[in-house]
């Protein structure tokens, strides 16, 4: 039966469900893996209206729609008893809600995947080696976010001095720390550039909130646009005119290799991190 690679970028047959490596239960995909590299495509927000006016758009924004992907391959067990309890762990994890899927030809990738169908077709004995049983086994998986993401995260530590923020082929919404000490009457920014050094956002704070002592951190979540005392204090109050929610954008870096977009705070001895994992179409 296949055997688990020590290093998944070697072995093209690998599927990986929330880090469990399918190989484990014998199954390794073949030419059937479909969807994962497709691009985005893209719809119109649109409405009917009644009479001969029919379908018009909301708009010049358009939505992305759901990634499917499609995973076929074969699973193989030294009996037939041993296949179908491996085939029924196989589908145990498989609908687990939504799951971690990755793949060996992308092995610091995932996706965020639920599963839609599971087939299984049975091997007739002239196609399988002898003492073995084995069947195909097809799975359709419905990805409602199409992109995938980093598996490890990215952490970029920044101060006065720019730091670079590597990007992937879609935007990264970070988590961004702010170091104490701090005295909040003069406030800090945080000044986000593209790669060529020209401005994009600002994220101002100042005033009593924006006190930080020697132990406390400052949160900003530009997910869930939040600002936040690492002892849970709520920070907004302390938010300037200048202060922008922002994404880590690939426009605004040069190529896919870089240069890219970079971080700063305007305090001397001042400093932060961002935490995000880095995204792709």
């Amino acid at each position: 039966m296949p055997v688990p690679s020590n290093n998944p970028a070697s072995d093209r047959r690998g599927m990986w469900i929330n880090d469990f490596d399918c190989t484990r239960l014998g199954f390794a995909l073949d030419n059937d893996l479909e969807g994962h590299r497709a691009g985005l495509t893209f719809q119109d927000r649109t409405t009917a209206l009644p009479g001969r006016v029919g379908t018009i758009a909301l708009g010049r924004e358009r939505e992305t729609t759901a990634r499917t992907i499609t995973t076929g391959g074969v699973q193989i067990a030294t009996s037939v008893n041993q296949l179908v309890a491996d085939a029924d762990d196989l589908k145990r994890r498989a609908t687990m809600g939504t799951v971690e899927l990755r793949f060996s030809d992308e092995p610091t990738r995932f996706y965020l995947a639920r599963l839609q169908t599971f087939e299984v077709t049975v091997m007739p004995p002239a196609l399988r080696p002898t003492g073995t049983a084995m069947h195909r086994v097809r799975m359709v998986w419905l990805c409602s976010d199409p992109l995938s993401y980093e598996v490890s995260g990215t952490v970029v530590a920044f101060s006065t001095i720019r730091a670079e923020c590597p990007v992937g082929s879609a935007p990264s919404l970070p988590q961004i720390r702010i170091f104490g000490p701090s005295t909040g009457v003069a406030g800090y920014t945080l000044t986000y550039r593209d790669a060529g050094g020209n401005t994009v956002a600002t994220f101002a704070l100042a005033g009593a909130a924006a006190t930080l002592t020697s132990t406390q951190t400052a949160t900003i979540d530009m997910e869930l646009a939040t600002v936040l005392k690492s002892n849970g204090a709520n920070m907004i109050s302390g938010l300037s005119t200048a202060a922008t929610f922002f994404a880590l954008d690939p426009q605004d870096a040069s190529g896919s290799t870089g240069p890219y977009p970079t971080m700063a705070i305007n305090r001397a001895g001042q400093g932060g991190d961002l935490l995000y994992r880095r995204a792709w179409i």
